[in-house]
């Protein structure tokens, strides 16, 4: 183990000499007469501790001293001054000056070896403390910093959590929870203030069918996009949140009259009107909105939720795409279509569906040459349950699927019976919904069934599609459609010319014939303008080489009209309402085989 080095400044050999003697079996001796020598055996040895004489000829042991503290490199270093005066007033002046005892001469050497070793270990014991000071505080520094990032680190989990909590990942909105809260803060306001608010519920028409047809991903990006399109229609003030699926809400504040909120209803409804382009595909969706107003229609939160539930269910069943106002009447009327929506289960089972027909008629001869068959209901309770309510309501379920196969069904077992009876050349026309060209529909395997099991000629089958479901532009939708015009069935576009009518979509999907709806057929002779209308589709069916249908004819004005433009067929009463099959099989009977 090495010794500490002791500096020994004094200019008498003698005293030196005395000095090393008592510590140098202890310590490391160097030894300088003066002050310069003094300093520069400090450069070059490390100092345990300096005995300073003070009278010395050239500097003092005050002026050694005070040049020694001065030097940051040897400030600590402990200095114990030597000297044969023993007066108050010097040991006061050596203290001041950094000193941290004093030796009287004649020296007694117990008491040099004593005080030496005690500065030495004083001064070790300092070093030693401020060296576990400087690590406490390197310690508390990396701690402090280790927690400043770990608090960070939690401050960012927590706000991701929170995020995650109130935030839908997809769209960036508020999701059902922040909605949830930020309802309540705007009811207490509201509540407070003596003032109102309205909610409006909105739900997308056409997203299922998107999502079965072009994937969730799809979808997803539809959802984004629909997201940015709202928050775009509302105020800083108002909340846009996606509470699940394709629902979102809208929480408008600060309202003069409840009545305002349908501008805002409108604007949302016109910017989700146009078309969605997806990966160079257009999609086009609509939306229904429920609109409920505080204090008026709920005195709490639930029941306003509720309410604008209801009114957005009144606007999908009459016709979606639109906003409706809760009030009290729809209630009950809710109520009906659940218990309605229960029956059509049981209808299903209990044979109270049943098809009616109604006659195509042949415009050349005026003679019948295949059928429509048109779905009814006979409620027991409620009676004849209207055939669009049948549908609105069977298709917010899965249950379209089985009530479109048991029309598929049963209208091809019909039309065998009737090529049975020799009306070998008679064409049946069966609506499709949407929803039957889902995948798991399988409408084309079903059809292909039906007609093997029926012996039927696959070019008697026509199925009419609406114009919305050419709307869904989907490989899924083009490839059923192609399908089944492959196996020889033909297409038909209903009420044709009330949807987004678009010559790219009459050649891009593989129709045969046009139905002209009744509304533009019933003032076609009057020179109201919708006789122009007739005239247009009349003569795109014709360019396009497509069989057109008229709709509604209810006079001989009507039909000697579209006699006159090249109509090639119509329906409607003043032909025959629909009827039973009995009933067409008497009118077949009494005009003979029909050839299309």
């Amino acid at each position: 183990m090495s010794k500490d080095t002791i500096l020994i400044v004094d200019d008498e050999r003698f005293f030196c000499n005395l000095l090393q003697n008592i510590l140098q079996d202890l310590y490391q001796i160097v030894i300088a007469k003066n002050g310069k020598e003094a300093i520069e055996l400090l450069t070059k040895h490390d100092i345990a501790l300096i005995l300073l004489d003070i009278v010395m000829p050239d500097l003092n042991g005050y002026e050694i001293c005070k040049t020694i503290k001065q030097t940051e490199l040897y400030r600590k270093t402990p200095i114990i001054f030597l000297t044969v005066k023993n007066e108050t007033e010097d040991e006061i002046k050596g203290f001041n000056l950094g000193a941290v005892d004093y030796i009287i001469k004649p020296i007694s050497p117990p008491v040099v070896k004593a005080r030496v070793g005690t500065q030495i270990a004083l001064s070790k014991a300092n070093k030693k403390l401020q060296q576990h000071s400087l690590e406490l505080e390197q310690l508390v520094a990396h701690r402090t910093e280790e927690l400043t990032r770990e608090i960070t680190e939690k401050q960012k989990v927590y706000e991701k959590l929170h995020y995650l909590a109130n935030y839908d990942q997809l769209t960036q909105l508020p999701n059902r929870n922040l909605f949830n809260e930020r309802l309540a803060y705007v009811y207490k306001l509201a509540k407070r203030n003596n003032s109102s608010f309205s909610l409006l519920l909105i739900d997308l028409d056409r997203f299922k069918h998107v999502n079965d047809s072009l994937g969730h991903h799809i979808g997803d990006l539809l959802l984004e996009q629909v997201g940015q399109r709202l928050s775009t229609c509302l105020r800083g003030v108002d909340t846009v949140a996606r509470i699940g699926g394709d629902e979102f809400t809208v929480t408008l504040t600060e309202l003069h009259k409840k009545e305002d909120a349908a501008i805002v209803a409108e604007k949302i409804i016109k910017e989700l009107s146009h078309p969605f382009e997806i990966h160079g595909q257009l999609i086009h969706i609509g939306c229904s909105i429920g609109i409920s107003s505080y204090p008026n229609d709920g005195e709490n939160l639930h029941a306003m939720l509720k309410n604008a539930d209801m009114a957005m269910y009144e606007v999908k069943e009459k016709g979606k795409n639109a906003y409706a106002f809760f009030s009290s009447d729809m209630t009950e009327h809710a109520n009906q279509r659940m218990e309605l929506e229960k029956d059509l289960y049981s209808a299903l089972l209990n044979n109270e569906l049943y098809l009616n027909y109604q006659p195509i008629i042949n415009l050349q001869d005026e003679t019948i040459c295949g059928v429509e068959a048109l779905l009814r209901w006979s409620h027991p309770k409620h009676g004849q349950v209207s055939p669009d309510k049948i549908i609105s309501i069977a298709e917010e379920s899965d249950l379209i699927l089985k009530v479109g196969k048991w029309v598929l069904t049963t209208a091809c077992k019909q039309i065998s019976s009737w090529h049975e009876q020799g009306f070998s050349d008679l064409h049946i026309a069966i609506n499709m919904s949407t929803r039957q060209f889902e995948e798991k529909a399988d409408s084309v395997t079903l059809l292909k069934k039906l007609i093997q099991q029926n012996q039927l000629p696959e070019h008697i089958i026509q199925l009419e599609i609406t114009e919305n479901l050419m709307l869904e532009d989907s490989k899924l939708i083009l490839n059923g459609l192609s399908e089944l015009k492959n196996l020889g069935i033909s297409l038909s576009v209903d009420d044709f010319g009330t949807g987004y009518s678009s010559l790219s979509y009459l050649r891009r999907f593989p129709i045969d014939t046009l139905k002209i709806d009744q509304s533009f057929i019933r003032d076609s002779n009057q020179g109201s303008g919708e006789d122009t209308l007739v005239k247009a589709i009349l003569a795109m069916g014709q360019s396009l080489n497509m069989k057109v249908i008229a709709e509604g004819v209810e006079t001989k004005e009507q039909l000697m009209f579209l006699q006159a433009h090249g109509c090639n067929y119509a329906q409607g009463y003043y032909f025959s309402k629909p009827v039973s099959a009995n009933e067409i099989e008497i009118l077949l009977n009494q005009q003979g085989n029909i050839f299309l």
